[in-house]
């Protein structure tokens, strides 16, 4: 008697009757798998790339770039294969096994089975082909203009035989598939563009075919409608015969490139309304008087467009140069205050005019306003301290004031200026009464331009100059410079590109900036390296090649190794 083995060499009538059941019982409790057959990368036409070779015919073995091992264009079978498999349905689940927190629903294993699947589609599933699940058509989409059911598309990543697939007779019965969700990439283009409408569609376009008027293609990323009827071989986008199809489609749908446009318009607008141009703002920054040109000892200073430090002024020993003091007379019930000016203090140091009678002096005070006003109480910062301020006497002067000139904080804007030097007689560098102190808040002192700065010092920068003075100051614009500047002034030229901003120092107009901060919106009219360099628009004429080359080269053809030229055919 021969011993029992279930185990076959060749697959006999047991394997068959096994087959059989095992395919009823998919039937009778599987689900329908549209199967969209991949056949191959699309030809992309003649091609001198050996890495990139051109296919007499679709086969899903070829690949289409040898280099980078990718198919990046794939090519779909328009015919839906219907299949029927099996799979767990999983609620959401959280794995924490790892560190952090992750959803393990996204991906399903479904089974097939084999001798119907090679029946049905003609081949093994393989990475590449795309499964719909119809049972997961969502109806109730959020957005309720959609006018049909949103689908559910899986791609296979992954593909073998099912371990419970193998029978008594130790052949395999099941063929198991990785399924994990489609997404919106260049490999499924073909699938995702298809419109919404499948009435009047006729998927690819065919050079071999003739399309009526009022059909819909798809040639390349787009869809294109047949105006008129259209005869073998021609291709859109021919405006004679087909115009863009600018209906939804599957990839407007269920893809989130629109949604991640909108997002990232989004935040380039925000980004724009909070930094409205590139480089660094220096509008918030105060800038220094600075250093003029002198000599030292016969040697020219080192200290050239050096912030200046304030010099403290001098004050005549005499005592306060005006008093308050209280004047009575009989004639009147109470005591009227008055403002006592010594003559010291007419001949200090604000009295910068050569020659001049004191007496002559006191007239730039007899129109004046005197107001008491309380300051604010100094307190600390657990609010400790006195509750009033102190109250002073304040003097505004109602006459048109000439001079003398001076800084209100009682210190001079410029070291050259200093008056303890010896020499000073009030008229270095620039001439009589060009005495470089400021003078907005006293008074008493007369303000002139001269104090404003000779240069932005250490506000420089990559992309800084935005065609403003420093400091804010008052800067006038135009194609040709003012006829009678005053020393200190700033003047922008607008013909110039960018434009140039200059400072009139009392013989020349020296450059200060130029006006190189441009907008963030990367466009063509940006003067960053981001639209002049990264995003270069422009063409060149190639006299080797005779024909128009973009200026912007990318690295996958600055690396592509040149062939040898041939030698010449004696």
């Amino acid at each position: 008697m021969p011993k029992l083995s279930l185990y076959r060499e060749n697959k006999q009538n047991d394997y068959r009757f096994l087959d059989r059941t095992i395919s009823e019982q998919l039937t009778v409790g599987g689900t329908d798998l549209y199967i969209h057959k991949y056949l191959g990368p699309t030809n992309q036409g003649p091609s001198i790339d050996y890495t990139q070779p051109q296919y007499d015919k679709l086969d899903p073995t070829n690949i289409q770039d040898l280099l980078f091992l990718e198919n990046r264009d794939r090519t779909y079978d328009p015919n839906i294969y219907r299949l029927r498999g099996h799979y767990n349905v999983q609620n959401l689940d959280f794995d924490l096994s790892q560190f952090g927190l992750f959803l393990n629903n996204d991906i399903i294993f479904i089974t097939v089975h084999y001798n119907d699947m090679i029946e049905i589609v003609g081949r093994k599933l393989m990475v590449g082909d795309v499964i719909e699940l119809p049972h997961l058509l969502d109806y109730n989409p959020l957005k309720e203009t959609i006018p049909v059911a949103l689908k559910r598309f899986m791609q296979i990543t992954d593909a073998n035989y099912a371990s419970e697939g193998f029978s008594q007779t130790w052949f395999p019965h099941l063929w198991r598939i990785k399924c994990e969700p489609l997404v919106d990439s260049q490999e499924f283009s073909q699938i995702l563009q298809e419109p919404i409408n499948q009435d009047n569609y006729l998927g690819l376009w065919d050079k071999d075919k003739t399309y009526p008027a009022g059909y819909v293609i798809s040639y390349g990323d787009k869809n294109y409608i047949a105006k008129i009827d259209v005869p073998i071989g021609i291709a859109p986008p021919n405006a004679t015969y087909w115009e863009l199809d600018t209906a939804d489609n599957l990839k407007d749908i269920l893809g989130t490139y629109n949604k991640n446009i909108q997002i990232n318009d989004a935040n380039i607008n925000e980004a724009k309304r909070i930094v409205p141009k590139s480089g660094y703002d220096t509008s918030e920054l105060y800038v220094v008087p600075t250093y003029g040109v002198w000599e030292e000892n016969g040697v020219l200073s080192k200290k050239l467009n050096q912030p200046a430090p304030p010099v403290d002024i001098v004050v005549s020993n005499s005592g306060a140069p005006a008093t308050v003091t209280m004047i009575r007379d009989p004639k009147y019930k109470n005591a009227s205050p008055a403002l006592r000016i010594s003559k010291e203090s007419v001949k200090s140091i604000w009295d910068l005019t050569v020659d001049a009678d004191p007496t002559d002096l006191l007239d730039k005070f007899i129109q004046a306003s005197l107001q008491l006003v309380e300051t604010p109480p100094v307190r600390t910062a657990t609010m400790s301290g006195p509750v009033r301020g102190d109250t002073v006497l304040s003097i505004q002067s109602l006459g048109p004031i000439t001079g003398p000139y001076g800084t209100a904080d009682n210190t001079y804007a410029t070291a050259d200026q200093d008056p303890t030097q010896p020499g000073f007689s009030g008229t270095e560098p620039y001439g009589p009464n060009t005495m470089d102190y400021r003078a907005d808040a006293d008074p008493r002192f007369q303000y002139i331009s001269r104090y404003t700065p000779r240069s932005f010092s250490y506000t420089s920068g990559y992309l800084t100059g935005d065609g403003t003075a420093p400091n804010g100051l008052p800067t006038g614009t135009g194609i040709s410079f003012p006829p009678n500047p005053q020393v200190g002034d700033y003047f922008l030229r607008i013909d110039y590109m960018p434009n140039v901003l200059f400072r009139w120092d009392g013989t020349i107009w020296v450059r200060m900036s130029s006006d190189v901060r441009t907008e963030t919106g990367f466009t063509e009219n940006d003067k960053s390296l981001l639209s002049g360099f990264i995003n270069d628009t422009g063409v060149i004429y190639s006299n080797a090649e005779e024909k128009l080359i973009p200026e912007a080269q990318p690295l996958s053809t600055i690396l592509t190794i040149a062939p040898d030229p041939l030698p010449p055919i004696e």
